[in-house]
């Protein structure tokens, strides 16, 4: 089989402690919670005695030219549910995205 996991950057928190350090932008860097979570679900499945591969993409910053908005809030939503969508109804090789305000699947 195969998932899609997406994890919120502040997520972490909750489960790793920050070194309270701030970014270039005054904000306060948060703990890394992928590769974390990462090593978490690989060890996991090594005890279960199930192979597993794991495609790692931490985007982090470079993602970010401008502050996010609310409309940035409610499309990154829809193509999240979308992109899960896609995964569970078995499709591979496909990215979601917005073509003339319809969201649609397209060949990767």
């Amino acid at each position: 089989g195969h998932a899609v996991i997406v994890v919120a950057e502040g997520c972490g928190d909750t489960l790793l402690k920050s070194s309270g350090e701030r970014d270039a932008g005054g904000n306060k860097k948060l703990a890394d919670v992928g590769p974390w979570l990462r090593d978490q679900i690989l060890s996991y499945a090594k005890r279960m005695q199930q192979p597993l591969t794991i495609k790692y993409i931490d985007p982090t910053y470079t993602i970010r030219a401008v502050p996010a908005n609310t409309n940035d809030s409610v499309y990154c939503s829809v193509l999240g549910a979308h992109a899960v969508h896609v995964a569970m109804a078995g499709y591979t090789g496909i990215v979601v995205g917005k073509v003339d305000e319809r969201y649609v699947m397209l060949p990767n």
